[in-house]
C-alpha cells in the first residue's frame, strides 16, 4: 500500500509542476478559436470530473485527490498536444442508499494568475439492489482567476460497474458542455466567448485496499482524450 501511495505522490508532483498557461495574449486572432478551444475543452473535462467509487453503504463520506493529462487530437492547440488538466480535490457524502452529494475545489498559480475553481453535483444509483447498477452523475463547476479566460462547465454521465478479477471496472458515456468568457485582449477578431459540447466514452478501474483506493479513468472524445489518476479515502 505504501508503494502505491508513493508512486501516486511522485506522479502527482510531476504533473502539478507542469500546469498549462492561460496567457492568451500571443495567440493570433485569425486562428484564435481553433488554437484555444483544446485548452478550454481540457479544462472543462477536468472541472466535470466524476469520482468513480465502489458501492458501500457503510462508508458515508469520501475524499479524493486527482490529477489528469490530456492529449489534443486536433493538432491545433497553442499549448501543445499534451495538456495537463486541473488538480482536483473531490468530496462525496452519502445521503441515502442511492444518492451522493459531491463537491470539488482547487487552485494553483500560472503566469502570475491565481486560478480558483469549485463545483457541486450528485451521483444517483439507478438501482438499490444491484451492486453493478448504472449510476447517473451531474457536475456543475466554474474556474475563475486567469486574466484572459474564465470557464463554466456542466457535465452529465452514466456509468456501470462490472467486476474484473475482483476489482470493479467501469464503463459509460457522458456529455460535457462548456462556456468560456474571453477578457482583455482588445482584438476585433477574438470572440467574447468560446462555447461547445463534447460527447465522450468513459472507462475506469479501481483498486481498493481497505478504506483506501487508487482509481484510473479515461474520457475518450474524437478531439481530446484525457486520463486521470486519483487517490481515494472513505470514512464511516
Amino acid at each position: 500500500m505504501k508503494r502505491f501511495i508513493t508512486i501516486l505522490f511522485i506522479i502527482s508532483q510531476y504533473l502539478l509542476g507542469q500546469f498549462p498557461s492561460y496567457d492568451l495574449s500571443a495567440v493570433p486572432g485569425s486562428n484564435f478559436v481553433a488554437a484555444v478551444e483544446p485548452l478550454v475543452r481540457s479544462t472543462s473535462f477536468s472541472l466535470g470530473y466524476h469520482q468513480l467509487s465502489e458501492p458501500d453503504l457503510t462508508r458515508r463520506f469520501s475524499v479524493s485527490v486527482s490529477t489528469a493529462v490530456g492529449n489534443d487530437l486536433t493538432g491545433r492547440s497553442f499549448s501543445g498536444n499534451s495538456i495537463i488538466g486541473l488538480p482536483i480535490i473531490h468530496g462525496a457524502l452519502l445521503i441515502t442508499e442511492n444518492l451522493k452529494i459531491n463537491g470539488i475545489f482547487g487552485g494553483f498559480t500560472s503566469d502570475n494568475d491565481v486560478l480558483e475553481y469549485s463545483g457541486y453535483g450528485f451521483s444517483l444509483s439507478l438501482s438499490e439492489d444491484d451492486t453493478s447498477q448504472w449510476v447517473a452523475d451531474l457536475s456543475v463547476a466554474k474556474m475563475d482567476g486567469p486574466r484572459h479566460l474564465h470557464c463554466r462547465t456542466v457535465d452529465v454521465s452514466i456509468s456501470k460497474a462490472s467486476l474484473f478479477k475482483t476489482f470493479p471496472f467501469y464503463f459509460g458515456f457522458g456529455n460535457n458542455q462548456y462556456t468560456s468568457r474571453i477578457f482583455h485582449l482588445g482584438d476585433g477578431e477574438i470572440p467574447e466567448k468560446i462555447s461547445g459540447s463534447a460527447n465522450y466514452m468513459l472507462l475506469g478501474k479501481i483498486i481498493s485496499f481497505s478504506s483506501w483506493s487508487i482509481g484510473t479513468q479515461a474520457r475518450i472524445n474524437n478531439k481530446l482524450t484525457q486520463f486521470s489518476l486519483s487517490l481515494h479515502k472513505s470514512f464511516n
